[in-house]
C-alpha cells in the first residue's frame, strides 16, 4: 500500500489536481461576488410560510437570499432571465460514500449476486487507491453531486486507511465546492496491498478496527490542514466503536471525538440478529437505548439506515435532537433480507428529522431525483408506510431532500429552503423538455418529471457552479479519462489480493 510523507503528498496532490482537470478560475468568497438577481422564475421555496410563487424574482447578496418578490431590482447585479424555469432549493444527500465513485460500475445493485461481494470489493480496493486517486474521486464525486442538484451532503468517508489517502479525499471534495460534511471514519486499518493473501476474517477485522493514535492524528490533520474555518464543507467523524462494543469503550471514543470540536457524529445503525451481551451497545434493540443511557445521543448524532428502529428508539432520538438518513433506493433489498423497510417515513411521523441519500455511488444511479422518488415508493413496502404516504403530497416527498433533509444533516438553519437570510443554495430547472409536465403544482412537476439533465444552473452560497447545463471550470471529459486511467491500474491490483 502506498505510504507518503506529508511533503511528498502535498506535491503529489497538487500535481494530481493539475492533471485531473482543466484549470478553473479561483472562486471568490460570497462577499466579493456581485449581487445576483434571478428574474421571472416560478419559485418553489419549500418554505411552508412562502410556498410557491409564480413569476417571481430572487435577489442574492453576500451569498444569501436577500429578497423574494416581484419587480425586484438591484444596481450592479448579475441578472438571470429565468422565465419558464423552476427555481428551487439545492438538494441534500444525507449519506454517501463519495470515494466509491472511483470504481463506479464495478459492482451494481441491479446485479444482486455480483453485488453480494461488496465488502470484499471494498477491502481490496481501499488499499489500492493512491492519495491521488482519492483526490480525484473526491473531486469527481463532489462535482457529480452538484451536477445532479445536490448542494450539501454527508460524505461518510470510510475508504481511507492512511493519512495521505484521507487528506487527498478531503481536499478533492473541498475543491469540488459541495457543501456539508466530510465525515472521516476512524479505525480503518487495512494494511495489506496488491498481491497479498490474507484471511477474510483478518480483512474484516482490519476494515474498521479500534481507533489508534494514528487515526486521531489523521483526523487532526484533516481538521487543521483542509477543513479549518467555517467554510461550506465541514469536518465530521464516524466513530470506530458502536454496535457490539462495550459501553465504556464507546463512551470514551465518542467523548474524545466530540472534544475535537466537530459538530457531526455519524454512524451506521442496524439491529443485530440477536442481542449483544449486557453492557454492550445492542443489548437492547439497535443500541439507541444503550447510547441514550450512556449520555451519547445528541443533536450532533446522525443515523444512517436504522431500518428497524422501534417507536421507542425514535422517541429517544427526537428527545435528544438526533437525525436520520434512509438510503431508500439501496435499501429496497433490505426487506427481503429481513432487515426492514426504510425508516424515513416513520421517523418523520415521530418528529425526527429524516432525509434520503445515495449511499453507494459505486452501484446506483447518480441522478438524485431518482433517489428522491425512491424515498416515496419505498414507503409502500410495509403497512405503516402505506398509511403514512397515503396522506402525502408532492411537497412531502421533496421535503426529505430539501427543508427536512437539511435539518437531518444539522443544517436546517443554513439551507434547504429558499428563505430570506439563508444561504443561496439553489437549482434552476428547465421545463421545456417535451416529457416535463406542464400541469400541477411546482412540487408535483419536479418530483414527477425532473431529471438531472433538466438542471440548467446550480449555485452554492450564491456562487455559480453550473450554468447553461454545464459545470463551470471543470472538463468532465478530461476528468473521466483520468478516472478510466486510474481504474485500469487499481482494478487489476485489487483483483490480485486473495482472501483465504
Amino acid at each position: 500500500m502506498t505510504s507518503l510523507t506529508r511533503s511528498a503528498f502535498l506535491r503529489l496532490s497538487a500535481a494530481a489536481a493539475t492533471a485531473a482537470a482543466a484549470p478553473a478560475k479561483a472562486q471568490p468568497s460570497p462577499k466579493t461576488v456581485r449581487p445576483l438577481l434571478i428574474k421571472g422564475a416560478d419559485v418553489l421555496t419549500m418554505d411552508p410560510k412562502t410556498g410557491e410563487v409564480a413569476g417571481a424574482d430572487v435577489l442574492v447578496a453576500d451569498g444569501k437570499i436577500a429578497a423574494i418578490g416581484k419587480g425586484l431590482s438591484a444596481g450592479g447585479a448579475e441578472v438571470v432571465d429565468a422565465t419558464g424555469h423552476i427555481l428551487m432549493p439545492g438538494m441534500i444527500d444525507g449519506h454517501r460514500h463519495v470515494w466509491e465513485i472511483a470504481d463506479a460500475g464495478r459492482l451494481t445493485k441491479f446485479h444482486p449476486k455480483g453485488y453480494s461481494t461488496y465488502q470484499e470489493w471494498k477491502m481490496r480496493t481501499i488499499v489500492c487507491l493512491t492519495p491521488e486517486d482519492n483526490h480525484l474521486a473526491g473531486l469527481i464525486g463532489g462535482l457529480q453531486a452538484i451536477d445532479s442538484g445536490v448542494t450539501s451532503l454527508i460524505d461518510f468517508a470510510h475508504g481511507q486507511p492512511t493519512q495521505a489517502q484521507a487528506l487527498g479525499a478531503a481536499r478533492g471534495l473541498k475543491e469540488s465546492g459541495v457543501a456539508g460534511w466530510f465525515a472521516f471514519q476512524l479505525g480503518v486499518s487495512s494494511n495489506y496491498g496488491p498481491g497479498s493473501t490474507v484471511s477474510l476474517e483478518q480483512a474484516h477485522a482490519l476494515r474498521i478496527a479500534r481507533s489508534t493514535e494514528t487515526h486521531w492524528r489523521t483526523a487532526a490533520a484533516i481538521q487543521s490542514e483542509v477543513l479549518s474555518g467555517s467554510g461550506p464543507l465541514q469536518m465530521g467523524l464516524c466513530p470506530s466503536t458502536g454496535l457490539g462494543d462495550p459501553i465504556d469503550l464507546v463512551k470514551a471514543e465518542w467523548t474524545r471525538a466530540r472534544a475535537t470540536g466537530v459538530k457531526m457524529i455519524a454512524a451506521h445503525i442496524h439491529r443485530p440478529e440477536k442481542p449483544h451481551a449486557v453492557g454492550h451497545v445492542g443489548h437492547r434493540g439497535s443500541g439507541i437505548a444503550d447510547l441514550f443511557d450512556a449520555g451519547l445521543l445528541g443533536p450532533d448524532f446522525h443515523v444512517a439506515h436504522g431500518n428497524q428502529l422501534t417507536d421507542e428508539e425514535l422517541a429517544l432520538l427526537r428527545r435528544t435532537g438526533g437525525m436520520i438518513c434512509a438510503t431508500a433506493m439501496g435499501e429496497f433489498p433490505y426487506v427481503s433480507a429481513g432487515r426492514g423497510a426504510s425508516v424515513h417515513g416513520r421517523a418523520r411521523a415521530a418528529g425526527v428529522p429524516a432525509g434520503v441519500g445515495v449511499d453507494v455511488s459505486l452501484a446506483l444511479p447518480s441522478d438524485y431525483f431518482e433517489h428522491v422518488r425512491a424515498g416515496f415508493w419505498n414507503l409502500y413496502l410495509e403497512p405503516e408506510g402505506r398509511k403514512i404516504n397515503g396522506a402525502y403530497k408532492s411537497e412531502d416527498v421533496l421535503d426529505f431532500a430539501t427543508r427536512m433533509g437539511a435539518q437531518a444533516i444539522g443544517l436546517g438553519d443554513v439551507t434547504g429552503t429558499l428563505t430570506v437570510g439563508k444561504r443561496a443554495d439553489m437549482l434552476l430547472v428547465k421545463t421545456d423538455r417535451i416529457g416535463f409536465g406542464m400541469l400541477g403544482t411546482l412540487a408535483d412537476r419536479v418530483v414527477t418529471f425532473a431529471q438531472s439533465s433538466d438542471i440548467d444552473s446550480v449555485w452554492i452560497g450564491g456562487v455559480a457552479k453550473k450554468r447553461g447545463g454545464r459545470m463551470i471550470g471543470h472538463d468532465f471529459t478530461r476528468l473521466k479519462r483520468k478516472l478510466a486511467e486510474a481504474q485500469a491500474r487499481f482494478g487489476p491490483q485489487a483483483q490480485s489480493i486473495k482472501f483465504s
